[in-house]
């Protein structure tokens, strides 16, 4: 990533410039094509404001922290960015998930165990679940947030259809079919 540096009533040290480019390199992680990254540093006075600006493809991101040291603005300033980036990233991929057009529900009957028991199941309960496409562990943490014993979910990178359950025991089930 490219960084281009203004400075307003101060100087960017070498040392700055250095610290600069390593602590927003983590950005990249978030995204892959920057475009333009600019950090500005105005002091007036007794305070020290720090401004960056991050474009790219898909995103656009900017922050701005003032404190009396350009080291503490500045991580201010790296934080509300990674922060956002975040947000923006997760937003991208949620929607490009939604958008295949792979989201299907799958209707579950609940069946009373007495009936099974003798012979002749009898559906007590019919509802709807929606197939979302998603990872094991986001699966997990959708299953821990809610009372349902169960979650049917589309395996985000493999397409096949899996149920992740609660066991008895409080530890988590994966059922994964064999074609």
């Amino acid at each position: 990533m490219e960084l281009e540096f203004i400075a307003r009533n101060t100087d960017i040290t070498d040392d700055q410039r250095s610290l600069a480019r390593k602590k927003m390199a983590r950005l990249s992680k978030y995204f892959s094509s920057v475009h333009e990254a600019r950090i500005t540093a105005t002091q007036e006075k007794h305070r020290v404001l720090v401004e960056a600006y991050v474009r790219g493809k898909d995103f656009e991101v900017a922050a701005s922290a003032e404190t009396g040291d350009w080291a503490t603005s500045f991580q201010e300033v790296v934080g509300k960015l990674e922060q956002q980036a975040r947000r923006m990233k997760q937003r991208l991929t949620g929607r490009k998930r939604s958008a295949r057009g792979k989201e299907t529900a799958w209707q579950v009957a609940v069946v009373e165990p007495e009936s099974v028991r003798r012979g002749a199941p009898r559906v007590v309960e019919t509802r709807t679940v929606p197939v979302v496409p998603m990872t094991v562990d986001e699966a997990s943490l959708q299953l821990e947030g809610t009372k349902e014993d169960f979650i049917v979910f589309r395996e985000a990178s493999s397409d096949t259809i899996n149920v992740l359950y609660r066991r008895r025991d409080g530890t988590y089930g994966l059922v994964t079919p064999e074609y």
